[in-house]
Protein backbone atom coordinates (compact mmCIF):
# COMPACT_ATOMS: atom_id res chain seq x y z
CA UNK A 1 0.00 0.00 0.00
CA UNK A 2 2.58 2.11 0.88
CA UNK A 3 4.79 1.52 -1.95
CA UNK A 4 1.63 1.68 -4.44
CA UNK A 5 1.19 5.87 -2.95
CA UNK A 6 4.57 6.75 -3.76
CA UNK A 7 4.72 5.42 -6.86
CA UNK A 8 1.28 6.77 -7.51
CA UNK A 9 2.51 10.22 -6.06
CA UNK A 10 -0.18 9.90 -3.99
CA UNK A 11 1.77 12.13 -1.17
CA UNK A 12 3.22 14.47 -3.03
CA UNK A 13 2.32 15.24 -6.61
CA UNK A 14 -1.56 14.65 -6.14
CA UNK A 15 -1.90 16.70 -2.79
CA UNK A 16 0.51 19.83 -4.04
CA UNK A 17 -1.76 19.32 -7.72
CA UNK A 18 -5.25 19.52 -5.62
CA UNK A 19 -4.01 22.71 -3.81
CA UNK A 20 -2.56 24.49 -6.65
CA UNK A 21 -6.00 24.18 -8.59
CA UNK A 22 -7.95 25.35 -5.44
CA UNK A 23 -6.08 28.18 -5.41
CA UNK A 24 -5.81 29.02 -8.98
CA UNK A 25 -9.51 29.09 -9.44
CA UNK A 26 -9.80 31.05 -5.59
CA UNK A 27 -7.63 33.49 -7.12
CA UNK A 28 -9.01 33.72 -10.87
CA UNK A 29 -12.84 34.38 -9.18
CA UNK A 30 -15.04 35.35 -12.07
CA UNK A 31 -12.12 36.03 -14.15
CA UNK A 32 -13.04 35.63 -18.17
CA UNK A 33 -11.20 36.07 -21.20
CA UNK A 34 -12.76 36.43 -24.96
CA UNK A 35 -12.11 33.16 -26.90
CA UNK A 36 -13.20 32.74 -30.65
CA UNK A 37 -16.59 30.91 -30.69
CA UNK A 38 -17.26 29.61 -33.95
CA UNK A 39 -21.11 28.66 -33.42
CA UNK A 40 -21.13 32.82 -32.40
CA UNK A 41 -19.22 33.94 -35.90
CA UNK A 42 -16.91 36.10 -32.87
CA UNK A 43 -16.21 35.39 -29.41
CA UNK A 44 -17.11 33.92 -25.94
CA UNK A 45 -16.21 35.25 -22.48
CA UNK A 46 -15.08 32.05 -21.34
CA UNK A 47 -14.08 31.36 -17.36
CA UNK A 48 -10.58 31.49 -16.47
CA UNK A 49 -11.30 28.60 -14.18
CA UNK A 50 -12.52 26.14 -17.05
CA UNK A 51 -8.98 25.13 -17.58
CA UNK A 52 -7.90 24.10 -14.64
CA UNK A 53 -10.10 20.56 -14.29
CA UNK A 54 -7.85 19.66 -17.83
CA UNK A 55 -4.49 20.54 -15.31
CA UNK A 56 -5.95 17.97 -12.63
CA UNK A 57 -6.69 15.45 -15.74
CA UNK A 58 -2.98 15.78 -16.87
CA UNK A 59 -2.04 15.28 -12.98
CA UNK A 60 -4.17 12.10 -12.85
CA UNK A 61 -2.97 10.77 -15.94
CA UNK A 62 0.70 11.36 -14.74
CA UNK A 63 0.53 9.82 -11.54
CA UNK A 64 -1.44 6.88 -13.16
CA UNK A 65 1.35 6.13 -16.11
CA UNK A 66 4.13 5.72 -12.63
CA UNK A 67 2.92 1.96 -12.79
CA UNK A 68 4.82 -0.73 -12.32
CA UNK A 69 3.34 -3.66 -14.43
CA UNK A 70 6.01 -6.71 -13.22
CA UNK A 71 5.27 -5.44 -9.16
CA UNK A 72 1.35 -5.02 -9.84
CA UNK A 73 0.78 -7.86 -11.26
CA UNK A 74 2.63 -10.48 -9.48
CA UNK A 75 1.22 -8.27 -5.69
CA UNK A 76 -2.15 -8.95 -4.19
CA UNK A 77 -4.34 -6.23 -3.65
CA UNK A 78 -6.33 -5.13 -6.99
CA UNK A 79 -4.12 -1.81 -8.01
CA UNK A 80 -6.74 -0.67 -10.37
CA UNK A 81 -9.18 -0.23 -7.79
CA UNK A 82 -6.75 1.79 -5.55
CA UNK A 83 -6.45 4.02 -8.57
CA UNK A 84 -9.91 4.07 -8.83
CA UNK A 85 -10.26 5.37 -5.14
CA UNK A 86 -7.80 7.77 -5.78
CA UNK A 87 -9.27 9.43 -8.58
CA UNK A 88 -12.83 9.43 -6.71
CA UNK A 89 -11.01 10.80 -3.41
CA UNK A 90 -9.33 13.47 -5.76
CA UNK A 91 -13.06 14.63 -7.34
CA UNK A 92 -14.47 14.26 -3.55
CA UNK A 93 -12.17 16.37 -2.44
CA UNK A 94 -12.41 19.16 -4.96
CA UNK A 95 -15.94 19.36 -4.87
CA UNK A 96 -16.17 19.72 -0.97
CA UNK A 97 -13.04 21.85 -0.70
CA UNK A 98 -14.94 23.98 -3.48
CA UNK A 99 -18.13 24.19 -2.44
CA UNK A 100 -17.43 24.92 1.72
CA UNK A 101 -15.09 27.57 0.31
CA UNK A 102 -17.56 29.36 -2.09
CA UNK A 103 -19.69 28.76 1.37
CA UNK A 104 -17.20 30.78 3.17
CA UNK A 105 -17.53 33.63 0.77
CA UNK A 106 -21.40 33.61 0.72
CA UNK A 107 -21.22 33.13 -3.50
CA UNK A 108 -23.75 31.02 -3.33
CA UNK A 109 -23.66 28.85 -6.89
CA UNK A 110 -21.94 31.89 -8.48
CA UNK A 111 -18.43 31.20 -7.44
CA UNK A 112 -15.65 28.88 -10.00
CA UNK A 113 -15.19 26.67 -7.05
CA UNK A 114 -18.30 25.39 -6.95
CA UNK A 115 -17.49 23.55 -10.30
CA UNK A 116 -14.43 22.79 -9.94
CA UNK A 117 -15.07 19.24 -8.41
CA UNK A 118 -17.56 18.73 -11.00
CA UNK A 119 -15.75 19.54 -14.33
CA UNK A 120 -12.87 17.81 -12.63
CA UNK A 121 -14.81 14.60 -12.75
CA UNK A 122 -15.73 15.41 -16.36
CA UNK A 123 -12.09 15.49 -17.54
CA UNK A 124 -11.17 12.53 -15.24
CA UNK A 125 -13.88 10.38 -16.34
CA UNK A 126 -12.86 11.32 -20.41
CA UNK A 127 -8.99 10.93 -19.70
CA UNK A 128 -10.06 7.23 -18.34
CA UNK A 129 -12.03 6.26 -20.91
CA UNK A 130 -9.97 7.09 -23.91
CA UNK A 131 -6.82 5.58 -22.10
CA UNK A 132 -7.56 1.81 -22.73
CA UNK A 133 -7.34 2.96 -27.03
CA UNK A 134 -4.70 5.80 -26.55
CA UNK A 135 -2.97 5.59 -23.79
CA UNK A 136 -0.24 8.36 -22.96
CA UNK A 137 -2.30 10.60 -25.56
CA UNK A 138 -5.39 9.96 -23.68
CA UNK A 139 -4.39 13.07 -22.12
CA UNK A 140 -5.67 15.56 -25.02
CA UNK A 141 -9.24 14.25 -24.66
CA UNK A 142 -9.82 16.29 -22.26
CA UNK A 143 -7.69 18.90 -23.69
CA UNK A 144 -10.26 18.35 -27.23
CA UNK A 145 -13.55 18.60 -25.20
CA UNK A 146 -12.58 22.18 -23.26
CA UNK A 147 -11.49 23.65 -26.96
CA UNK A 148 -14.22 22.15 -28.42
CA UNK A 149 -16.89 23.52 -26.49
CA UNK A 150 -15.08 27.32 -26.35
CA UNK A 151 -14.98 27.02 -29.89
CA UNK A 152 -18.23 25.28 -31.05
CA UNK A 153 -20.40 24.65 -27.83
CA UNK A 154 -22.26 28.62 -27.92
CA UNK A 155 -25.87 29.06 -29.70
CA UNK A 156 -26.41 32.46 -27.93
CA UNK A 157 -23.05 34.13 -25.79
CA UNK A 158 -24.02 33.20 -22.36
CA UNK A 159 -26.25 29.86 -23.41
CA UNK A 160 -24.20 26.71 -24.35
CA UNK A 161 -25.39 23.62 -26.07
CA UNK A 162 -26.72 21.02 -23.95
CA UNK A 163 -23.45 19.21 -24.63
CA UNK A 164 -21.91 22.46 -23.78
CA UNK A 165 -22.66 21.35 -20.37
CA UNK A 166 -19.49 21.62 -18.71
CA UNK A 167 -20.15 25.62 -18.88
CA UNK A 168 -23.45 25.68 -17.26
CA UNK A 169 -23.81 27.10 -13.65
CA UNK A 170 -23.26 25.09 -11.01
CA UNK A 171 -27.09 24.51 -10.70
CA UNK A 172 -27.39 23.18 -13.60
CA UNK A 173 -28.81 19.41 -13.43
CA UNK A 174 -27.79 18.35 -16.36
CA UNK A 175 -24.05 18.66 -15.73
CA UNK A 176 -23.93 17.30 -12.73
CA UNK A 177 -25.55 14.45 -14.25
CA UNK A 178 -23.53 13.89 -17.18
CA UNK A 179 -20.16 14.53 -15.38
CA UNK A 180 -21.33 12.00 -12.85
CA UNK A 181 -22.17 9.88 -15.11
CA UNK A 182 -18.76 10.18 -17.46
CA UNK A 183 -16.83 9.87 -14.02
CA UNK A 184 -18.58 6.96 -13.59
CA UNK A 185 -18.39 5.10 -16.83
CA UNK A 186 -13.98 6.75 -16.56
CA UNK A 187 -14.00 4.70 -13.43
CA UNK A 188 -15.62 1.39 -14.45
CA UNK A 189 -13.52 1.16 -17.69
CA UNK A 190 -10.29 1.65 -16.05
CA UNK A 191 -11.16 -1.13 -13.42
CA UNK A 192 -12.21 -3.40 -16.09
CA UNK A 193 -9.15 -2.44 -18.68
CA UNK A 194 -7.04 -4.29 -15.41
CA UNK A 195 -9.34 -7.42 -15.49
CA UNK A 196 -8.68 -8.03 -19.05
CA UNK A 197 -5.24 -7.17 -18.44
CA UNK A 198 -5.37 -10.09 -15.78
CA UNK A 199 -6.73 -13.05 -18.62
Amino acid sequence: MTLWARCRKATTTLPAACVAAFVLVLLMGGTAVPLPALTLGGSATVQLSQFVPVVMAAVLALCLDTRVPAAEASGIRKIRRLDAALIVGVIALLTLVGVLTALVFEEAFTHPLWTLGRNTACAAGLLLLARPQLGRAAVMVPVAMVFGVVLFGYRMPTDPYPWGFILEPATSPLAAVACAVIAAAGVITHVLAAQKEEL
